[in-house]
């Protein structure tokens, strides 16, 4: 969201922001182009034309397997953006946003995952538009680029005006903060935290963001205007974003409906998932004198087994078990086998067991006629001290940062580069403020001594 350097910039300080946030295009000023969104003056946003009408609990979609109410999808067309979508060339080039985008509008427009579709050009405000005129824009290049986009504005206008039960705002955009000057850069965070609610706290409010990189073919506008832009651009590939914003359930339905099926750099906020299913397998890479505690073991299917009945363990002969985890309903970057080395945690009382290793399922695993063809992914577990009585044992993913964020910020990107300006910043606003970092998942189990 590059602002043109011929224009104003839309964000000075936070005291200004705060005072016009909804800033450049208001619930109050919509006007129409082409068949806007025209929301009128005092319309309480569930009245509001264009948006998702209120609807009654037993009307809201609360099963995985019911559709979703509604996605809107809101595509940035300012100057910034031209160089994803340059004009057809001689020769039929496009580049790598094109491609993707365009396939994934078809996505989601042929998609049963959501009752209503509607999209969505944001220039200088959101304006209406059908799945063809969208598509077409993608394609063919960006007739009438604006003149300039704010980020805090975008987001309290789908908090305002679009936020509702079952339903999901898609944002596709370089997300380039452009303040006005340097001071206003330390206030990224908040103004970001301020737009989300302020249209009131909600407290199911999830984003994910997946990231991407694309050829870029016209002019390279950097976020500080003083650092000018860049003409016959680039080089390099730069960066482009989907967010999608809704309710905790919602988003995660259409992440996985929509966003799984190709990579991406992805981070979640808010984002709640089903527990996996996990089990220990005694025939699988196991080591030592150990056997299932479970009541009824010996009677029932190794898929559900949690107790751990050590009979002997000592340096010399050491006990490793590895448990299996189906983590198929998880998004991509908490299956990404480098992100679970880092982040998965495994938590005992009176013990020395500790995580010797995770690794993700092999086509020979899958194969299996054994219990390891159930999961994706196996974590091993080892230990040399004999358990004293039952104690619990849990493995804990937490959920962090992923190490691409910072790889892709910068502090300045007057010299085009594969980094946005300030994303961590702009991605600390999506935080909840106060609260620690909550735990994807939580798989307890028990470790006891033999009987």
């Amino acid at each position: 969201m590059r602002h043109l350097p011929s224009f104003s910039r839309l964000l000075p300080t936070l005291g200004l922001t705060l005072a016009l946030l909804p800033g450049c295009y208001s619930r109050s000023d919509m006007k129409s182009e082409e068949g806007a969104v025209e929301i009128p003056q005092n319309v309480p946003p569930t009245e509001a034309p264009g948006a998702v009408p209120a609807r009654t609990p037993e009307s809201v979609a609360t099963a995985a397997d019911q559709p979703l109410q509604a996605v809107n999808v809101f595509l940035e067309v300012s100057g910034s953006m031209e160089g994803f979508m340059p004009k057809t060339g001689v020769g039929g080039e496009n580049t790598k946003f094109q491609q993707h985008v365009a396939q994934f509008l078809s996505e989601v427009n042929r998609s049963s995952a959501a009752r209503q579709k509607t999209f969505f050009r944001i220039k200088e405000k959101p304006y209406k538009d059908s799945y063809q005129g969208i598509s077409g824009t993608v394609r063919s290049g960006i007739q009438q680029p604006a003149k300039s986009t704010d980020i805090p504005s975008v987001l309290d206008t789908l908090m305002t005006n679009y936020y509702r039960p079952g339903t999901v705002s898609v944002l596709i955009s370089d997300f380039i903060y452009s303040p006005k000057n340097a001071g206003a850069i330390p206030y990224i965070k908040t103004d970001i935290a301020d737009a989300l609610s302020r249209s009131g706290e909600k407290s199911d409010l999830a984003v994910s963001v997946y990231g991407y990189t694309s050829n870029f073919r016209g002019t390279y506008y950097p976020a500080l205007v003083a650092s000018g832009k860049k003409t016959n651009c680039c080089d390099t590939e730069i960066p482009y974003y989907i967010w999608v914003v809704g309710p905790a359930a919602a988003v995660r339905q259409f992440d996985q409906a929509l966003l799984e099926k190709q990579p991406a750099k992805q981070v979640h906020f808010g984002v709640t998932y089903p527990q996996p299913t996990y089990s220990l397998l005694n025939k699988f890479q196991n080591k030592g004198s150990w056997y299932y505690g479970d009541a009824g073991a010996s009677k029932r299917n190794a898929d559900t087994y949690r107790v751990v009945s050590v009979s002997e363990a000592s340096a010399q002969q050491p006990v490793e078990f590895v448990v299996g985890l189906d983590l198929s309903g998880l998004p991509g970057q908490y299956r990404d086998v480098a992100y679970l080395k880092q982040n998965l945690k495994l938590q005992g009382v009176d013990t020395d067991a500790r995580l010797l290793d995770v690794f993700a399922a092999s086509d020979q695993n899958r194969a299996s006629s054994g219990p390891e063809s159930k999961f994706t992914h196996f974590a091993k577990v080892g230990l040399t001290k004999q358990p004293k009585a039952a104690r619990p044992l849990v493995l804990r993913l937490q959920d962090q940062r992923p190490a691409w964020v910072a790889q892709w910020t910068t502090k300045n990107d007057a010299t085009p580069a594969p980094k946005t300006f300030a994303l961590s910043s702009l991605l600390d606003g999506l935080e909840q403020q106060g609260e620690e970092k909550r735990s994807i998942f939580e798989l307890p189990m028990t470790l006891q001594p033999a009987e």
